[in-house]
């Protein structure tokens, strides 16, 4: 009997739970796209096209007051973005930012980002023509105007045709697919790196913005699909990086080796090397290290015999919105 008690109210709390995640919506369903901001933009968007065989996803040209080209990884595009130069002094090639892809239109997720408290832009709606194609782009952004790190530009890009978006984001993924992941085998972005100074103040700030998204630990936020966002403590804040899930890491060393582009990072991972591609950080891993990393931390994990009670099924916190629940076997 006393067993029997016991086990009722954490299944009521396991439901309870459960319910509350269901209830809260996520602002953001993904990374939609990420971007590198460089003077010498186009000759790398080219660069990656061609090197590592990179399927396009739009072609590189001027939108405006800016200038970009995309390509897909797979699960998320990379695109490459130049801007005017106000002086003669060269730009930094890095990692600049992060577009997510919102749960709701553009107008909602403001409303909502206010709502957490959270500092934004209003919607801001931008049209643009792609070459040798009949219907224009449009969007949306929300930019977040206090998320660290504050250098980097972080926003909800609210496309208006979606569905369209997403067949082409498709068919270029496909393609990649098709290709094998290119000369290097690419899978998918497994992670993009963001670095801070206050890792702790970062921690509360994007859990506000991303929340209820399941995170794998403090500091590592996953979605449905796309790359997860991974918070470090850094002393020159941005976006340090990325991680790329190959098919095979043997495979792909051995490409980077011969065209003379293999280097090793400091911990001895292997990485495009930065000379290559203008000083940016891309880290390889194989396509299973990627997973196992995340499979560990959000899987539901079974122990039998432990404790007094005896067999039980351990519920990690981050499935139930931050309860550890833990089921005994009557």
């Amino acid at each position: 009997m006393r067993r029997t008690l016991y086990v009722f109210p954490l299944l009521l709390l396991y439901v309870i739970a459960l319910s509350s995640r269901a209830e809260e919506r996520p602002l953001a369903t993904r990374v939609e796209h990420f971007f590198v901001f460089s003077d010498q933009a186009q000759s790398l968007f080219t660069y990656f096209k061609d090197e590592f065989q990179l399927p396009e996803v739009w072609p590189f040209f001027q939108h405006g007051t800016f200038a970009s080209g995309g390509l897909s990884l797979g699960n998320a595009v990379l695109e490459f973005v130049s801007f005017p130069k106000e002086d003669n002094k060269p730009l930094k090639t890095e990692f600049r930012g992060i577009a997510f892809e919102p749960k709701a239109d553009a107008d909602a997720t403001a409303a909502e980002l206010t709502k957490r408290n959270i500092p934004h832009t209003g919607a801001r709606t931008y049209k643009s023509q792609i070459p040798g194609r009949q219907i224009a782009a449009e969007w949306s952004s929300v930019a977040l105007t206090d998320l660290p790190p504050k250098n980097a530009d972080v926003f909800f890009c609210d496309y208006k045709d979606r569905q369209a978006v997403s067949q082409g984001r498709k068919a270029a993924s496909d393609e990649l697919a098709r290709r094998m992941g290119g000369s290097l085998g690419i899978v998918a972005v497994a992670e993009i790196t963001v670095g801070v100074q206050d890792l702790e103040d970062a921690r509360k700030t994007w859990s506000a913005l991303l929340q209820p998204s399941p995170q794998i630990s403090d500091d590592a936020f996953v979605f449905d699909s796309g790359p997860q966002i991974h918070l470090v403590r850094a002393e020159s804040p941005g976006i340090q990086g990325i991680v790329l899930s190959v098919r095979s890491i043997d495979e792909a060393e051995k490409f980077l080796k011969e065209h003379q582009l293999l280097a090793k990072d400091d911990a001895g991972h292997i990485v495009i090397s930065p000379a290559a591609i203008e000083g940016l950080a891309i880290r390889l891993v194989a396509v299973t290290q990627a997973q196992d990393e995340v499979v560990f931390r959000t899987e539901v994990h079974q122990e039998p015999d432990k404790g007094f009670y005896g067999r039980s099924l351990m519920i990690p916190s981050d499935l139930t919105h931050g309860i550890w629940l833990e089921l005994f076997q009557r």
